[in-house]
């Protein structure tokens, strides 16, 4: 009888640890991790000692591949070369560097709570409230970092991050355009993608195409590896009196063939340039808008 009783002891304990530190799936819509999934975001640059937006221009990324590290984890690759990864038993997010693990975010964290991760100093969580996105209301959670200036980002449940904001002296925020998640899309889908990580033999901008274009088209361009993982890339549109319009891209980028949108519907008819900039080779060319 004592034998029975322990062993439904036991059982209980079991059954409340796996009930209470297991796969949340609530949780992990926090950050979507999939194969596949795929987030479009506009990157607002502020203005120095201010935070009035100045420029933007938007970009994609999106998740590659599954992959393992020395430490025997496996990590969703991202475009952008991060690595993530969500812990099955603790809800915790990790990313993984050169120097290995480290705790990103707690998908289990609720309002007040610190959580202790790399950066520093730690975020709290400070609102668990809600925000429509694509004609639907979903949860958020926004961590604040206790700083001088504003400084904080959001998680949005299906959507993962939502926005982050770093304003101190200028700095910047990113918001999302759209994303797909699992085969579906919700908002737009904006900017440049990665589409091709094959690392180019050379530095090249291609013609756009169409061109003329009424009123969007699309420009290709390659990053050579040449001494360093990630390089400063800007792709700027200029009109024919040599103002600049927009920036497309202003990101250190992998090597890789990239395309981006160019949207001129709200330009008038003309000649306009794009030039491509790395610190290792600059070139410019000339497209047609017809409307």
């Amino acid at each position: 009888m004592k034998r029975l009783l322990l062993l439904l002891f036991i059982a209980a304990l079991t059954w409340n640890f796996n009930k209470s530190f297991s796969w949340d799936s609530t949780a992990a819509k926090f950050y979507p991790l999939a194969v596949g999934n795929l987030w479009s975001y506009r990157h607002v640059n502020f203005a120095q000692f201010s935070c009035v937006p100045m420029s933007y221009y938007d970009y994609v990324v999106k998740i590659d591949s599954l992959v393992s590290r020395p430490n025997g984890k496996w990590y969703f690759k991202f475009s952008d070369g991060s690595l993530r990864r969500v812990d099955s038993i603790t809800m915790n997010v990790y990313a993984y560097y050169t120097s290995g693990e480290c705790l990103m975010d707690s998908l289990f964290a609720r309002k007040n709570d610190t959580i202790g991760n790399c950066t520093s100093p730690r975020p709290i969580v400070t609102d668990t409230t809600h925000v429509m996105f694509a004609n639907t209301d979903r949860r958020k959670l926004r961590m604040q970092q206790m700083l001088i200036g504003v400084f904080y980002y959001e998680l949005v449940e299906g959507l993962g991050l939502f926005h982050r904001i770093s304003c101190e002296g200028g700095g910047y925020q990113i918001g999302l355009n759209g994303c797909i998640i699992n085969g579906i899309q919700y908002g737009q889908i904006l900017g440049f993608n990665q589409i091709n990580s094959e690392v180019p033999d050379k530095f090249s901008l291609s013609q756009n195409y169409p061109n003329p274009f009424n009123p969007s088209t699309k420009i290709r361009f390659d990053i050579a590896s040449v001494g360093t993982v990630h390089r400063t890339v800007r792709l700027i549109v200029y009109d024919a009196l040599g103002r600049e319009i927009q920036t497309l891209v202003n990101e250190q980028l992998t090597p890789g063939t990239y395309e981006v949108d160019f949207d001129g519907s709200n330009l008038p008819s003309g000649v306009y340039y794009y030039k491509l900039e790395t610190e290792l080779f600059t070139e410019t060319k000339k497209m047609v808008l017809i409307k």
